[in-house]
């Protein structure tokens, strides 16, 4: 993959600006930064809506590996002395512990496509 020689940020080829000299291999953050592309040409470049979007979409994939171990330190601290309770809460942790890993996989095409539908069209410009 192709490092931006400014901000030494390795991209896909799709996130760098194209053209010779001062354009080459400049990422098109930095492109806009510098004042090499204006905002309209950078239109691969993500805007607030569409990055707020596609970290929501990244915290629903992953919260669940957050969540796990809160509720077990929550067992551990709090629920643990508690009959029959605990007990009940511990079979419910061991069941989401071990459906997790399963959820993640079932659930990753659609996050794919999720992340492919918040992704901007990206239109290889002649000759590359």
């Amino acid at each position: 993959m192709p490092t931006c020689r400014h901000c030494s940020s390795t991209y896909s080829r799709e996130q760098f600006i194209h053209g010779n000299g001062p354009n080459s291999q400049v990422c098109v953050r930095c492109g806009l930064e510098k004042g090499l592309i204006t905002k309209d040409q950078a239109t691969n470049m993500y805007d607030d809506s569409l990055r707020s979007s596609r970290l929501q979409a990244m915290a629903r994939r992953y919260s669940v590996f957050m969540y796990i171990p809160l509720l077990w330190t929550l067992w551990i601290m709090v629920l643990s002395d508690v009959s029959p309770w605990g007990w009940y809460f511990l079979g419910l942790l061991v069941v989401l512990t071990l459906l997790a890993p399963v959820w993640f996989i079932y659930r990753g095409g659609q996050y794919s496509g999720d992340m492919a539908r918040l992704t901007p069209a990206y239109e290889r410009p002649k000759g590359h």
